[in-house]
């Protein structure tokens, strides 16, 4: 009886100290007791991170990043949408100031022609008005009588206005009265109208052309 407690207890004591060299073996690292027993596997091994699968963290920055993005792409959207409208806007004053530089350039050259034809016109005047007036009254009614109303009207002004400067009496009373009495009462009429001034001599007919 003795002898077989002493073997239980040898054989306890061996068992112990197996499974005491046994755990440090596993402590230190020269064994794995897992792979040698697998039933002390942990039944929640731990999780192994794969270095190209963003994280948590890394995904919340990233939603960071990105919503900044959209905000800096959203700003720059907003500022190319006011340069453009600045843009369009300064193009199209420009096309007005370009359109008002021509209509300005129109009216000079329209003005510098009205005024050439108005000095042309009053020169052809005055040399009809020396012409008549030292023609026979008889003669010049004569070629008066086939001119326009206003044309007789000019060059009567004119010789008018050559004859106070020069001192002397009018013929033109006298010229009028050759005409036959409604022509001289239709030119008389007019006369009293007021002159026409450089700024309507565009619409003014040309002069007869001398005889």
């Amino acid at each position: 009886m003795a002898n077989k407690r002493l073997v239980t207890l040898l054989l306890l004591l061996i068992v112990f100290l197996s499974g005491a060299i046994f755990y440090f073996l596993d402590i230190i690292g020269v064994i794995k007791a897992e792979s040698v027993l697998p039933f002390l596997a942990s039944k929640n091994p731990a999780v192994i991170e794969d270095a190209d699968f963003p994280t948590e963290v890394e995904k919340l920055e990233y939603r960071k990043w990105q919503e900044k993005l959209i905000e800096k792409e959203e700003a720059l959207a907003k500022l190319e949408s006011e340069l453009a409208s600045k843009v369009s806007d300064t193009e199209q004053k420009l096309r007005e100031i370009e359109e008002l530089k021509e209509g300005i350039i129109a009216e000079r050259k329209k003005l510098e022609m009205l005024t050439r034809d108005w000095d042309d016109r009053q020169k052809k005047i005055k040399e009809l008005a020396e012409k008549v007036t030292n023609m026979p009254p008889e003669k010049a009614r004569e070629m008066m009588q086939n001119w326009r109303d206003f044309d007789i009207i000019e060059v009567l002004r004119q010789m008018d206005k050559d004859a106070a400067t020069e001192g002397n009496p009018s013929i033109t009373p006298y010229l009028l009265t050759l005409f036959t009495p409604e022509r001289r009462a239709e030119i008389t009429r007019k006369m009293l109208l007021p002159a026409i001034e450089p700024e309507n001599s565009a619409e003014l007919p040309a002069l007869p052309a001398q005889e």
